[in-house]
């Protein structure tokens, strides 16, 4: 039986994208108590809800999470 180990903690966050004009956009969070997966997807979520008028589809969203130090 295999164990995994609680990679829950912070992470900061930084997602790169364009606007429809064109624009490249970075925008940076810090999500707390979450596992890298949920920082991540909850990034994307924050992105395409607040952006969903701006945002180019066809160009790739990048994400990126790191565990901040304590």
């Amino acid at each position: 039986m295999l164990f995994f180990g609680n990679d829950n903690g912070d992470y900061e966050v930084t997602c790169q994208f364009h606007s429809k004009s064109g624009q490249s956009i970075a925008k940076k969070r810090v999500c707390h108590n979450v596992s890298k997966k949920e920082a991540r997807e909850g990034m994307m979520s924050y992105i395409t809800r607040t952006f969903s008028e701006t945002i180019d589809c066809t160009a790739p969203i990048k994400i990126i999470a790191s565990k901040t130090s304590k």
